[in-house]
């Protein structure tokens, strides 16, 4: 019993397609040609001219890049941040230039003072913060035990805030803090230098 090879066509595969691109034809009055497999096509100088006008404008008012988070990060791969500040910063291994803590606001307050205290500590070129959002709080004893655990609204929510406007271009990683800086309640951030 001989196997068919895996280029193989069967005649009803053929059947279909040829009957697929029965009713294709080609575009007319484009000059182009075909050279090792590959097409060519001539493109008209007024589009050329529109894609380097459009191309000129989008770098003038290309938008800041998004924060890393670094729960997820591979050493070298962060666009902006070298593998050692990375580390760095994810082991807490750095001098902590300003602390914000939001335990109590409500989230109208904390995404204010959150504002606030990153545009502070840009102008005054701090680049090293930690925010401490706290783990939530349960809310009746059977989550005490560790049974129907709930995420704080805060810690949840803020770093979304720091990848949205105003704080996205000033942001430049941020990472869950280690234990002894409030660890899953609280955040690592890095600014972006001026």
């Amino acid at each position: 019993m001989s196997k068919k090879s895996k280029t193989s066509i069967s005649k009803a595969e053929k059947l279909l397609f040829e009957r697929v691109l029965s009713d294709v034809k080609p575009i007319e009055n484009i000059p182009h040609f075909i050279s090792s497999g590959q097409v060519a096509v001539k493109i008209p100088q007024r589009i050329k001219n529109t894609a380097r006008k459009n191309m000129n404008t989008q770098t003038k008012s290309k938008p800041p890049l998004k924060p890393l988070f670094l729960n997820n990060f591979l050493p070298g791969r962060a666009p902006g941040l070298d593998r050692s500040s990375a580390i760095k910063l994810a082991k807490g291994k750095f001098t902590i230039q300003g602390k914000l803590d939001l335990h109590g606001m409500t989230q109208r307050q904390a995404h204010a003072a959150l504002i606030e205290f990153i545009q502070t500590a840009s102008n005054d070129r701090k680049r090293n913060l930690l925010i401490i959002t706290g783990k939530g709080r349960p809310k009746i004893e059977d989550e005490v035990a560790g049974y129907g655990k709930r995420e704080g609204v805060l810690k949840r929510i803020v770093p979304k805030w720091l990848d949205e406007p105003p704080l996205r271009g000033l942001v430049l990683a941020f990472t869950t803090s280690q234990r002894e800086h409030g660890g899953a309640g609280a955040l690592y951030v890095l600014l972006r230098k001026n």
